[in-house]
């Protein structure tokens, strides 16, 4: 995980991430500015796209925001979108990129079932984050403290300023990923792709490490 600070350009431009890997997560906010926070996540579309982490909108094609360039290794690349790299703005960027049992970015295909898709992490989730990237859907968020039980339905809104909500949008979380126990539309659409953020209840390994 790396926070990056510059002051935006307002045109194409790399930055440094000082991560050991690529991003796979990155959340991205103008610090001078109401625009939104933007989201990247590698399994969206492509890098000419990109999701707004305080609104439900699908994913939007904006060439600009990430200069339809994936970040690398080494860089992250930003366009001219006043939300990314604002002129003589102060930017934030948040990254995180997958640590072998202890984070997991990735997607799934829901089938519209009430015995809906299993996702592998790889260790037992403590909070979960899940968004359907096609579709109006809110960023859902589950956790193992408010309800630890299974299935656990007591879920947040990333983009909502409510409290929780008990909606029977049920997860069963399980010792190595977690499973989708709904229908509904929000995690588990027939054909719907999701993208997800996990991390560990009980990390027991360091960058670079195996479990």
């Amino acid at each position: 995980f790396s926070i990056v600070q510059f002051t935006g350009t307002g045109s194409a431009a790399t930055v440094g991430h000082g991560l050991s890997s690529t991003p796979e997560w990155i959340v991205c906010k103008n610090l001078e500015n109401t625009a939104s926070w933007a989201v990247y996540h590698k399994d969206m579309t492509s890098a000419s796209y990109t999701l707004f982490l305080d609104t439900n909108a699908a994913q939007t094609s904006s060439s600009t925001m990430w200069n339809a360039t994936a970040p690398t290794s080494s860089i992250i690349n930003v366009g001219a979108n006043f939300a990314s790299n604002g002129s003589s703005e102060k930017m934030v960027h948040y990254c995180w990129h997958s640590v072998d049992g202890f984070s997991k970015f990735g997607k799934y295909a829901g089938n519209g079932n009430a015995d809906g898709a299993f996702v592998y992490t790889g260790f037992k989730p403590a909070w979960i984050m899940i968004k359907e990237t096609g579709n109006t859907n809110d960023w859902m968020i589950w956790d193992n403290k408010r309800f630890p039980l299974n299935p656990t339905n007591n879920s947040l809104f990333a983009d909502l300023n409510q409290g929780d909500n008990g909606s029977s949008i049920d997860l069963d979380v399980l010792s190595n990923g977690f499973k989708c126990r709904t229908n509904n539309s929000q995690i588990n659409r027939s054909s719907g792709s999701y993208v997800y953020m996990a991390f560990a209840e009980h990390p027991f390994v360091g960058d670079g490490t195996s479990p």
